[in-house]
């Protein structure tokens, strides 16, 4: 029964909406566990610096080393997605993530956790190309938008999940415990995609053709959508990655702000992604990719200005909510990725994604250095340094906003 249930045809089967939904929710999963194993090092990292006898600088590079993983792979797993299908890879994936968690556990030093971090960042570079796959593949067209950005949620709940649940399961044993958890975790995940993405739907494609990665490449980098798309997603996504990773809280603690209410505001953040998200499918299912995009980034911007302009007297929870406001809209990005995939063929899919969210990442990373690079130039109180480092954002969502008119209104 399981042989036929996983069978490799020359063709897919067009899957029922139990199997495509079924198929989608354990891949909402398997991003959910990506997104919370990456977090958990930052409230982890204290402990693990201690226990490793590393030093800060070296401390300080293990959590990027994530990244550098992520980044080498993300092609890759996109065109090995198109070729090879997630019914075969992601198990596979989700055992790997296991295997780096299990590093991570063992090290004894700076070496083996950064080799643990790359892999996990190399493991994590196939969700979002897989998701995109499967959904495309599993549920109707007109619903990609809609389930795209369901999916999305998935940052923002794994990044409250990773740092408040890797810091109260530290606190309770130890941040090598946590790590021990997680490999757990990572053989159930891999039975349960295993048996959900049934290969006669999520096997390798018969219409892939015989073109290489390289000619996989310049053919997507030669079609307009995917190229808007990549630009929209390294303005919007690169903006959340930037202002998320670091800037929100350093703004916060500028203003003056306790550090237990610095963390809240900062969480508030990752309440608006996983907020905001859903709403966002919804919306783009009703008026269109383009028009919800839109609206997000005219709806995002005065918040950033809020934030950034607005003296501290106002309300520590005023503040929070605007986060969140900001959290939200910034999930427009997603749309972007229904932008790139509007008039592709489902075997070009995972690529295109894995493309687009090589851009967000690329630029995520600029939009960390850029505000330090402004703060250098400025000289002048330290609220005001932070003001004019983190006025860079709501500038990006501007350029979005003019972006857009690339984008078509039938999209």
């Amino acid at each position: 029964m399981a042989d036929a249930h996983h069978a490799a045809p020359t063709a897919h089967a067009h899957p029922t909406l139990h199997t495509g939904l079924l198929a989608f929710a354990s891949m909402l999963v398997f991003a959910l566990y990506q997104m919370t194993v990456e977090n958990s090092y930052a409230p982890m990292r204290p402990e693990m610096a201690v226990d490793l006898g590393v030093t800060p600088l070296q401390s300080g590079l293990i959590s990027p080393a994530f990244m550098v993983g992520y980044a080498l792979m993300q092609l890759p797993a996109g065109a090995l997605l198109d070729r090879l299908g997630a019914a075969r890879l992601v198990p596979l994936v989700a055992l790997a993530t296991g295997v780096s968690c299990a590093i991570m556990a063992c090290s004894a030093g700076f070496v083996s956790a950064v080799t643990g971090r790359v892999l996990m960042g190399a493991a994590a570079s196939f969700a979002g190309p897989a998701i995109a796959a499967v959904t495309r593949l599993g549920l109707p067209v007109t619903m990609f938008a809609m389930f795209m950005g369901i999916s999305d949620m998935s940052i923002g709940v794994g990044g409250v999940a990773g740092i408040w649940g890797g810091n109260e399961l530290q606190a309770a044993s130890s941040w090598r415990t946590v790590m021990w958890i997680a490999t757990a975790a990572a053989l159930p995940m891999a039975v349960a995609c295993w048996w959900l993405l049934p290969r006669r739907v999520f096997g390798a494609q018969a219409d892939s053709g015989s073109a290489g990665a390289l000619a996989t490449l310049k053919e997507l980098l030669a079609n307009r959508d995917v190229r808007v798309a990549a630009l929209l997603y390294a303005l919007i996504c690169g903006t959340l990655c930037g202002f998320g990773g670091m800037w929100n809280i350093m703004l916060a603690e500028a203003w003056r702000y306790q550090e237990s209410e610095a963390i809240i505001i900062a969480s508030a953040f990752f309440v608006g992604i996983a907020a905001g998200s859903p709403l966002i499918g919804l919306l783009a299912k009703r008026f269109g990719s383009r028009a919800t995009m839109l609206g997000a980034m005219w709806i995002t911007l005065p918040a950033f200005v809020v934030w950034i302009m607005v003296p501290v007297e106002v309300s520590m929870w005023f503040d929070a909510c605007n986060v969140a406001v900001i959290g939200a809209g910034l999930t427009g990005s997603v749309l972007a990725f229904d932008i790139a995939c509007h008039r592709l063929p489902s075997h070009r899919v995972a690529s295109a994604i894995a493309i687009v969210n090589l851009a967000g990442m690329a630029a995520g990373a600029v939009l960390e250095i850029l505000p330090a690079a402004i703060l250098r130039t400025v000289s002048d109180t330290r609220l005001h340094e932070v003001q004019m480092a983190t006025a860079a954002f709501p500038l990006m969502i501007l350029l979005a906003i003019v972006a857009m008119r690339l984008v078509p209104k039938q999209n």
